[in-house]
């Protein structure tokens, strides 16, 4: 937080900041100053005046990304599934948004990545966590043998029915077999190898847009199948960003057997578990279903509280 912020922290949390002051230096980095007795002294970030910030709970900010996520998270888990939430619920949710949802959510993630990469790289690290080249080239490679099998298929029916007519429809243009390696396949397979030798953010969004482009030009329907990446990938940032907010902002916390471990060791274990399980999303997705039980959150009493306020 800039010293300002602090300083109205420190206001809304009930403490007299008369004699606080915001003070920049020449390098134009903020800081906190106290008059006492006549005499000015730099106010460190361990003073006990700040415990009275801490005692209020976390000060919500304009870094703090990524709070709907939870509630998205909580409507996706009671989906279709008549006010009880289970297991069951997430993935049909998932695959009720289409293929489509998940390619055009990724490219906007990978927008945003390449702006945090160079302005927020705390932010980048946890985002990158989960969408990340890896994920990004296991969706392409998916979608390439999807659209291998149509293609497949499309010959295979165009042939039977219409012999020595040696061409397929896709998207509504006419491509000669003799041609989809040139016209479809060889642009697709261009923007992949973009993607496997990107070296930061902003290349590998070029890439993964390039991708969806090429792809929505040949082949993208809402029902083919999405990948298995992308799902872990989701689930994996769903459950790590739902139970950060939980943590700061809902008193919520792990359990060390009946003890509460509070929030500063909360946090540093879910970062834990989020680095331990950044390419098994599904895992921490069941870290965070117990972590709810654990603190008897009742999902649907939560969400009717947020539609009341």
């Amino acid at each position: 937080m800039k010293a300002s912020e602090k300083l109205a922290a420190l206001k809304a949390a009930g403490i007299n900041v008369s004699n606080l002051f915001s003070m920049a230096g020449v390098t134009g980095e903020e800081t906190i100053a106290r008059v006492e007795g006549g005499k000015l002294t730099i106010v460190p970030d361990d003073d006990p005046i700040f415990s009275a910030i801490m005692g209020n709970g976390t000060i919500p900010n304009n870094r703090l990304f990524r709070r709907w996520v939870m509630a998205q998270v909580f409507h996706m888990m009671t989906y279709k599934s008549g006010g009880k939430w289970g297991p069951d619920g997430f993935i049909p949710a998932l695959n009720a948004k289409g293929f489509k949802y998940s390619w055009r959510m990724v490219v906007e993630e990978f927008r945003v990545q390449a702006k945090l990469e160079k302005n927020d790289p705390e932010n980048f690290a946890e985002r990158n966590r989960w969408f990340n080249k890896r994920t990004a080239q296991k969706m392409c490679d998916s979608y390439l043998q999807e659209l291998h099998n149509h293609i497949e298929k499309l010959k295979a029916n165009r042939l039977k029915r219409c012999k020595g007519v040696p061409y397929i429809r896709l998207r509504g243009r006419d491509v000669f077999i003799s041609d989809i390696y040139k016209k479809v396949l060889k642009p697709l397979h261009q923007a992949s190898a973009s993607i496997n030798k990107a070296q930061n953010a902003t290349a590998l969004y070029n890439g993964v847009a390039a991708f969806f482009r090429e792809m929505q030009r040949c082949w993208c329907e809402h029902d083919i199948t999405i990948s298995t990446a992308f799902k872990d990938a989701y689930k994996g940032a769903g459950a790590y960003f739902t139970m950060k907010n939980l943590i700061l902002f809902h008193k919520a916390s792990f359990k060390n057997g009946c003890i509460k471990l509070g929030q500063k060791k909360s946090m540093a274990l879910l970062e834990n578990k989020a680095d331990e399980y950044q390419n098994e999303g599904w895992r921490l997705f069941g870290v965070m279903k117990q972590f709810i039980e654990d603190n008897n959150i009742n999902i649907i009493k939560k969400m009717r509280e947020w539609k009341k306020k």
